[in-house]
């Protein structure tokens, strides 16, 4: 309903004005009338009325000076002039005053109803103008959000390198008041977010968090919670009772949750080294743990010493591309760091990049388009999104599967005299440690067969042969390098410096200072 008042010093005149309008009253009603432009401002700053009718020539303040005052004050209003003078000077002030009909004295009902109606439709398209205007900004407001929400994640990715320019208003303010901490959740399958961005609303946190997914990862999702810098607030026990609420909301539906909790950082630019320390707070997890929360701390992860006894014949069997053999070894790998109580995730990756790079190292020599430069920088990548025992596990099966059967092409070891084959062995990998029983189960022989042969073929003992060979290389070492002793020891596959020169002398009749000085 609209709505109108009448400004006339005689009341007939507002009452006929009144009744001519009247068949409109489903659509306008008349809220006010006023003897004058006084009593007009009054009103219009009461009622707030949609449309004005008012005549020219009235005591106190006339039409002209009204019309004056609308047009400063009141430029919203729909202004309707009648006037009983063919005046140019009245016609000037309602044109400057942007009234929308002027009637001339006397008028008949269809002339004030026109311009009642014109006037409405006035209102209507510029309201329809104005909703669309504002939903258009609405629109260019939530564009902005979401573009600076995909800013984000590449900054927690490590995608985005530099300060943000944000765009959105709700973001710059964020950012330009306040610090954050950064919760990273990772849970087993897909989540649904609308349950935590429901629970952080209800603790009063929506204005001050915000939910981002993973770019390719629908299992993990990041939440940042801002604070001010001033904030009284003890953040620890905060965001702790966060992750714990998150996690007790999940687990109800057949989840196993964990989060990393960063330290407090102040600007957005760092959201990538927050990330690093929440995957840092994840790593700290024992293999089996579930359902809960870690937070980041600053001193260094130390690492558990792990020792699988069966690494030598595992890249052995990749090399020979034994498939079978290698995936009933990884199951044996990863039964291993399940029988260590105080392996970690940390660990767990740490071990398997370890042996990624030895497998690297191993490709450079039969493939000439193996990625150089440091592998474990890409499995780490890969790493960062893992954060449970078994997405770990079925990661390196795959992979090392893969590998193993890339290398059946290339028929390592074909050679029909073993014995060929297993000298190959020993100048490849003469820095380990190599005895009968490890040489012999590699190839499947009893060793008692395989010493006999082995001194049969080559006319010597496999000892002996595995001496000779670290011996040449020591030679090389000591030729081509400033290598200390020990070094050079240690390089060649012993660990004991004494027994070195004792070897090196009995091959070559002299010590390897003597040698190193010829």
């Amino acid at each position: 309903m609209y709505t109108y008042i009448v400004v006339d010093d005689e009341p007939l005149t507002r009452r006929g004005t009144i009744k001519k309008i009247g068949s409109l009253n489903d659509t306008v009603k008349c809220i006010g009338e006023a003897s004058n432009g006084q009593e007009a401002l009054s009103l219009i700053e009461t009622l707030n009325p949609n449309i004005i009718i008012t005549d020219m020539n009235m005591p106190i303040l006339d039409g002209i000076g009204l019309l004056q005052q609308l047009n400063e004050k009141y430029t919203d209003k729909q202004i309707i002039v009648i006037s009983g003078y063919k005046d140019f000077e009245y016609a000037k002030q309602a044109i400057a005053a942007k009234a929308i009909s002027y009637i001339l004295k006397p008028f008949n009902r269809n002339a004030i109803q026109d311009a009642i109606k014109h006037a409405i439709n006035l209102i209507e398209n510029k309201t329809e103008l104005e909703n669309k205007i504002v939903s258009i900004e609405a629109e260019k407001e939530f564009a902005k959000y979401d573009y600076d929400l995909h800013i984000l994640k590449n900054l927690i990715l490590g995608y985005h390198t530099t300060s943000p320019e944000l765009v959105s208003d709700k973001l710059k303010l964020l950012d330009q008041n306040h610090h954050f901490i950064l919760l990273t959740l990772h849970a087993v399958k897909k989540f649904d977010e609308t349950l935590l961005t429901d629970l952080i609303q209800s603790q009063g946190f929506g204005d001050l968090s915000l939910y981002l997914s993973h770019l390719h990862n629908d299992k993990i999702g990041f939440f940042v919670l801002f604070f001010p810098e001033n904030t009284p607030l003890n953040l620890n026990t905060l965001y702790q009772q966060i992750a714990s609420d998150f996690i007790n909301l999940l687990k109800h539906d057949d989840q196993n949750i964990s989060i990393g909790i960063s330290t407090a950082k102040s600007e957005l630019i760092q959201l990538n080294s927050a990330f690093k320390e929440t995957v840092a707070a994840l790593n700290s997890k024992k293999l089996i743990q579930e359902n809960t929360y870690y937070l980041f701390t600053v001193e260094n992860m130390p690492v558990t010493p792990l020792h699988w006894k069966n690494l030598q014949e595992f890249l052995f069997r990749i090399e020979t591309g034994e498939t079978e053999r290698v995936i009933a070894l990884v199951e044996d790998l990863f039964n291993y760091f399940m029988m260590q109580p105080q392996c970690t995730l940390y660990d767990l990756k740490y071990y398997c990049i370890e042996i990624t790079q030895k497998i690297r190292e191993l490709l450079n020599l039969y493939f000439d388009n193996v990625a150089q430069g440091n592998t474990s920088s890409s499995v780490q990548s890969i790493f960062n999104g893992m954060f449970t025992f078994e997405e770990i596990k079925a990661y390196f099966l795959q992979f090392f599967t893969n590998i193993s059967l890339s290398m059946q092409s290339k028929s390592i070891y074909a050679c029909q005299d073993t014995i060929e084959n297993v000298k190959t062995y020993v100048k490849r990998n003469y820095f380990n440690d190599l005895t009968s029983d490890f040489i012999s189960s590699l190839f499947y022989m009893n060793r008692s067969y395989f010493s006999h042969l082995f001194k049969k073929k080559s006319g010597q003992n496999f000892v002996d042969y595995i001496n000779t060979v670290r011996t040449e290389e020591a030679k090389r070492l000591l030729r081509d390098s400033d290598k200390k002793m020990y070094q050079v020891a240690k390089a060649v596959g012993y660990d004991n410096v004494k027994y070195f020169f004792r070897i090196f002398k009995k091959v070559t009749g002299i010590t390897p200072e003597q040698y190193r000085k010829t």
